[in-house]
């Protein structure tokens, strides 16, 4: 499970300027961004595929909330209008042996694409995906990722620490 740091503050404190009917969250964790959301939507869904991040959801946070063990967020078709993800995105070097809570692929941006991708079919016409990204991963591939789907992206916080950039980024349909 990935114990709240920096990046997963950064990602509360934006999810606090959101409401809507519901939510999705990819990745729960520890559950912290559930809690926040919970506060602002009716409707709150957390994915893992760590059950043991589920059970400690289950365990600690509200009883109403959904949660599925799953990749991303294969397991639904509801639309949302809000998702959020603080994926792993430092890169991983070769030889280096790979942390899924915080390596996100070669770039680091490998497992944020997917969720991205997991999730476009989810988003409600008018709903707004947020994302943390570091410094340290390749955002080229975001960046085309975003224009082949005609998106568009926004930053809207940002935490400098002393090795790397957090950014937290809204993404909607144009």
């Amino acid at each position: 499970m990935y114990l709240p740091s920096d990046d997963t503050f950064l990602l509360a404190e934006s999810v606090k300027c959101y409401k809507g009917k519901s939510a999705l969250e990819i990745g729960v964790g520890s559950g912290t961004i559930l809690k926040v959301l919970h506060e602002n939507y009716k409707i709150v869904v957390g994915t893992d595929l760590d059950i043991g991040s589920l059970l400690y959801c289950k365990e600690n946070l509200s009883n109403d909330l959904i949660l599925a063990c799953c990749d991303a967020s294969s397991t639904f078709r509801y639309r949302f209008d809000l998702i959020v993800f603080n994926p792993p995105y430092l890169p991983v070097d070769d030889n280096e042996k790979k942390d899924s809570a915080i390596h996100g692929g070669p770039c680091g941006m490998e497992t944020t694409l997917h969720f991205i991708n997991s999730a476009i079919s989810l988003l409600d016409a008018g709903g707004k995906m947020l994302i943390v990204t570091s410094s340290l991963s390749y955002s080229t591939k975001l960046d085309e990722l975003i224009l082949q789907n005609k998106l568009k992206s926004r930053e809207i916080r940002e935490a400098k620490l002393f090795f790397e950039t957090l950014t937290v980024f809204e993404i909607s349909f144009k």
